[in-house]
C-alpha cells in the first residue's frame, strides 16, 4: 500500500458501531460472527479483560466493507444489503442527537455539522432550494479505494434510514451518484430502497429533500434529549476534529460553489485572497493534487446548473446566467459535453421538486 494512504487511513476514526452492523449481516447468512472482530484485529466482545475501543480506523473500517462484500448474496447490490443492517444508532451518539430532533430538517442539519466525527472520508453541505427543499451535496475528501463507491453508497442510503423515525415512506426525492451501477440490472432494485428517482453517472454526489419532508416531524423527537446528546457531543468531541484540514482542491470548490449560489462567480485572485495565499500558490497547489482553476469551475458550474434545471423552473436562459454563461447556446454545448444531453432532455428525464416554485427573472 502507497505510504501516504497506509498513514491517512490510519489517521481516520469511525465508531465501533460499524462492525457491530457488519456482524448483523454475518450473523444472518449464518456465517462465524466471531471472526469479524479478529480479523479487524478487535477483542472479542465478550472479553472483559480487553478494552472495548469506541472507535476503530479507516483500515479497520475496510476490512470490515470486504467481510461484508463476501457474505452479501449475488444479484443484489452490496450497499443495499448492508444498508438493511445499519439503524441511525450506528453512528452513536451522532445518530441519536439526529433522531431526538423536532423535525426531518433539524435531524439532517445535526447530520451534517457532526458527521465528520462519525465519517469523515466526506464533506457535506446542504443547498437549499427556492421551493423551501434542500440538496445534501457530498464531496469526499479522503481515498478509500477499493471501497470509495461503495462507501459513497452507504453514506446516502443512511440519510435514508431515518425513515422509520419519521411519518414518512419516502424522505428523498433524487439521488445521485457519479459512478455507474455495479450492474445494470440493479437500478430498479436502488429505486426500490430509495423511493425515488436513482441516476448514476451523475455530476455529484448527494440527494434532494423536498420541504415538506424536511418540515417533517420527527416521531422521536425530544428537545431535552437533543440538548443532553449535542453537549455531550461538543465535549467528548477531539479539539478540531469537525474543522479537520482538508485540501486545497475542496476549499477552492466551497469557495466558488458559495459564488455560485450567489449568482457571482469569483475570479481566481479572490479565491486566492480567501485561501490566503497568492494565485500563483494556488494554482501549484491544484495542479500538485491534480487539477486546476479551470477545470474545478467547469465541474461546479455544470453540477450547479443540473441542480438548478432538475429542482427548480428557471428558464434554461436563466440557469445559463446564473452559473456564468453568456447564453443558452454556449451553456447547453457545454453542458451536453460534460453530461453527454442537452439542458431540456435532463430537466425532461429527471423529476423536479412538486413543491418548487418558480424564482423571479433576473
Amino acid at each position: 500500500m502507497n505510504p501516504s494512504l497506509h498513514r491517512q487511513l490510519q489517521a481516520l476514526h469511525f465508531p465501533v458501531q460499524y462492525v457491530e452492523i457488519t456482524e448483523s449481516l454475518v450473523r444472518a447468512r449464518g456465517g462465524d460472527v466471531a471472526s469479524v472482530r479478529r480479523r479487524c484485529g478487535l477483542p472479542p466482545q465478550n472479553d472483559a479483560t480487553a478494552p472495548q475501543p469506541a472507535m476503530i480506523d479507516g483500515h479497520q473500517l475496510q476490512m470490515v466493507m470486504q467481510i461484508s462484500r463476501e457474505h452479501c448474496l449475488p444479484g443484489m447490490p452490496t450497499s443495499l444489503q448492508v444498508l438493511a443492517h445499519f439503524p441511525l444508532t450506528a453512528h452513536g451518539v451522532v445518530g441519536m442527537l439526529s433522531i431526538a430532533s423536532a423535525t426531518l430538517g433539524e435531524a439532517l442539519d445535526m447530520a451534517l455539522q457532526y458527521h465528520a466525527l462519525v465519517m469523515p472520508v466526506f464533506s457535506m453541505r446542504r443547498e437549499n432550494l427556492p421551493g423551501g427543499g434542500a440538496t445534501v451535496v457530498i464531496e469526499q475528501v479522503a481515498d478509500f479505494s477499493p471501497f470509495n463507491e461503495g462507501l459513497a453508497e452507504l453514506v446516502v442510503g443512511t440519510f435514508r434510514n431515518v425513515a422509520p423515525y419519521t411519518t414518512l415512506e419516502k424522505p428523498v426525492v433524487d439521488v445521485c451518484f457519479p459512478h455507474a451501477p455495479c450492474e445494470p440490472d440493479q437500478q430498479a432494485a436502488y429505486e426500490r430502497f430509495f423511493g425515488a428517482p436513482v441516476r448514476f453517472n451523475a455530476p455529484y454526489l448527494g440527494f434532494t429533500i423536498s420541504a415538506e419532508a424536511l418540515r417533517t416531524p420527527m416521531t422521536t423527537g425530544n428537545r431535552a434529549t437533543r440538548d443532553s446528546l449535542e453537549a455531550l457531543l461538543r465535549r467528548q468531541a477531539p479539539e478540531g476534529s469537525m474543522r479537520r484540514p482538508t485540501p486545497i482542491t475542496q476549499r477552492v470548490r466551497q469557495v466558488v460553489g458559495d459564488g455560485l449560489r450567489r449568482g457571482a462567480l469569483p475570479q481566481v485572485s479572490r479565491v486566492a485572497d480567501v485561501l490566503a495565499m497568492s494565485p500563483r500558490s494556488l494554482s501549484r497547489h491544484l495542479q500538485d493534487e491534480g487539477t486546476s482553476m479551470s477545470r474545478i469551475v467547469e465541474q461546479l458550474r455544470i453540477e450547479h446548473a443540473e441542480r438548478l434545471l432538475l429542482n427548480s423552473k428557471r428558464p434554461v436562459q436563466e440557469v445559463a446566467r446564473q452559473v456564468g454563461f453568456a447564453d443558452a447556446s454556449s451553456f447547453s454545448r457545454a453542458f451536453r459535453r460534460a453530461t453527454g444531453r442537452t439542458p431540456l432532455e435532463l430537466r425532461a428525464a429527471g423529476l423536479p421538486l412538486t413543491d418548487a416554485a418558480p424564482e423571479p427573472q433576473a
